[in-house]
């Protein structure tokens, strides 16, 4: 599925929990639903790769969408016609995952709660994200890759 579909369905679940989500914070829950959809299932849920920026692990194409939002909390995001409960649904239904829901959902409900920062100094803390930006300066630009196969093993092991 794209990243793009994946960041509506974690956006209505946590604001629909009563959390907050900030750009940043949905980047680094994106990467935790990846992380242990790969260790539970040993494929990828999302087909873009994450890329390890200074603030944590990030999808390109997500941020870009969304980079005018800077720091503050986003809303579901709409931008389709209907309800925000029938555009997850019809993602969830065109994306052929209902029976992931279950599992997205757990992962959310571990990781959701905690704040954008709480979420990006966890990642900083882990060897996939560290490993990616081996080289780079902490506040220098990477555009470096973060592999599935990385990201498998370091939270296989946990």
């Amino acid at each position: 599925m794209q990243a793009w579909d994946l960041a509506h369905i974690i956006t209505h679940y946590v604001n629909g929990k009563g959390e907050n989500v900030s750009h940043k914070k949905l980047q680094k829950l994106l990467y935790y639903v990846e992380a242990w959809h790969l260790v539970n299932f040993n494929s990828p849920l999302i087909k873009e790769d994450f890329e390890a920026w200074i603030h944590g692990p990030v999808i390109p194409s997500v941020y870009h969408k969304l980079k005018n939002f800077g720091f503050n909390n986003l809303d579901v995001i709409n931008d389709e016609e209907g309800t925000a409960d029938e555009q997850i649904a019809k993602i969830i239904e065109d994306n052929k995952i209902q029976d992931k829901v279950e599992f997205i959902s757990m992962v959310l409900n571990k990781y959701g709660c905690l704040s954008s920062f709480e979420l990006e100094i966890l990642s900083h803390s882990e060897k996939p994200w560290i490993d990616a930006r081996k080289g780079c300066a902490p506040h220098e630009r990477c555009t470096n890759i973060i592999s599935k196969e990385a990201i498998l093993q370091y939270y296989s092991t946990l």
